[in-house]
């Protein structure tokens, strides 16, 4: 049997090349005053000689363990969260995140919950990202605690001073969902939302109620559970649409989901009484039926952008933050728009909602639909998505 030959140290590099360990130690850090002829021999000896030094050792030096960690974001369940990667976004955000520490020649540890200071003293990182921070997080608050550089993804909306942060600009997006919604002939527009302090869902909410103030009305909004349970979804999508308005944005896609399985069993159609779009883009959004419109929150660059502030944070320089991440709107059937033309001659059925409408409940239903075959249909209105976003 062949024995492994014992792992070269610094000193068999040192008497190798004929120098001390302290220049060999300097040589292969980069550091101290050494001439250029012997810089080469020692970097030569040690690649020869197969040295490479130890990580350990390396990082009680310098401080720097080339690992940082990642915090997804935890639900009622503070026990679990390895279920938010089901969900397309933070799965994409994750792999992301991995691709660009790599680049940097950094690995990236996902961390599991943090109950108490501890469950983050156990890991050796130069720093961290955590996603979704509630009001002074308390897992932000470990880090600090620690002396660790922590940046988040989403801001803290009780530190309004705090540069340290990435987020998708869902004013803009939502107020660019608006658009497109009353672009496409919505009158009574609502908004289904969490009833959890994120920046994603207070900021869209903010930017809802002034934009149904500025145009006279009063905002509809419904707040459900954070629990994410089919149950709260029914009943947040039914304390809406009891609310009759013609067109709903969603934020969250189990929401959505939520609320065109209650439309189908009033008998609401999908555009055809009630437009609807969420605030994310996914794979269920997609395959819907209808395919939802929605909005791309670019977890690509959110995870690149990330991973360069914190290690800025980490390399004490400026922050040059916070940084907002422009967002897309991607339309589809959910939000199209009826088109004039089919409707010449046509006396259409009024909808949920609309003007002078009444809502029509399961009996009312069948004849809307027989006042809706006589329609081709809607046409995809041109909403007013941010350009060059992938």
């Amino acid at each position: 049997m062949k024995t492994s030959r014992p792992r070269p140290r610094i000193r068999d590099v040192a008497e190798a090349a004929g120098v001390s360990e302290t220049t060999v130690s300097h040589v292969l850090n980069n550091k101290g005053r050494v001439d250029a002829a012997t810089r080469a021999r020692v970097a030569e000896v040690a690649e020869r000689l197969g040295y490479r030094p130890n990580s350990n050792a390396k990082s009680l030096r310098s401080g720097r363990t080339d690992t940082i960690a990642l915090l997804l974001p935890v639900g009622v369940d503070t026990t679990n969260s390895h279920h938010i990667l089901a969900v397309d976004f933070y799965l994409s955000l994750t792999v992301n995140c991995v691709e660009a520490a790599f680049d940097r020649d950094q690995a990236l540890l996902q961390l599991p919950p943090l109950r108490e200071i501890g469950d983050l003293r156990r890991f050796s990182i130069d720093g961290g990202i955590v996603v979704d921070p509630v009001p002074r997080d308390p897992r932000v608050a470990m880090f600090h605690r620690l002396n660790l550089p922590v940046v988040t993804i989403g801001r803290d909306i009780a530190s309004p001073r705090d540069p340290w942060w990435v987020a998708a600009d869902s004013v803009a997006s939502t107020t660019a969902v608006l658009d497109h919604l009353a672009a496409a002939g919505a009158e009574r527009v609502a908004m289904l939302s969490v009833d959890i302090e994120w920046s994603w869902f207070t900021d869209a909410e903010r930017a809802y109620a002034e934009w149904t103030r500025a145009r006279g009305g009063d905002p509809l909004l419904v707040l459900a559970k954070p629990d994410k349970l089919p149950a709260s979804a029914a009943e947040a999508a039914d304390a809406l649409l009891d609310l009759r308005p013609d067109a709903v944005y969603a934020p969250p896609q189990w929401l959505a989901t939520g609320l065109l399985r209650a439309a189908r069993e009033r008998g609401v159609r999908v555009p055809g009484d009630l437009l609807v779009a969420v605030g994310v883009d996914s794979h269920l959004a997609r395959t819907s039926e209808p395919p939802l419109t929605a909005v791309d929150l670019d977890p690509a660059r959110t995870a690149r952008e990330a991973v360069d502030l914190l290690a800025r944070r980490i390399e004490n320089r400026d922050p040059e933050g916070p940084r907002l991440i422009p967002a897309g709107l991607r339309p589809r059937a959910s939000t199209r728009s009826q088109d004039p033309a089919s409707t010449a001659g046509h006396k259409a059925a009024p909808a949920p909602g609309r003007k002078g409408a009444t809502a029509p409940g399961k009996e009312g239903a069948s004849a809307l639909d027989r006042e809706d075959a006589a329609a081709p249909g809607r046409e995809a209105a041109a909403g007013p998505g941010k350009e060059g976003v992938s």
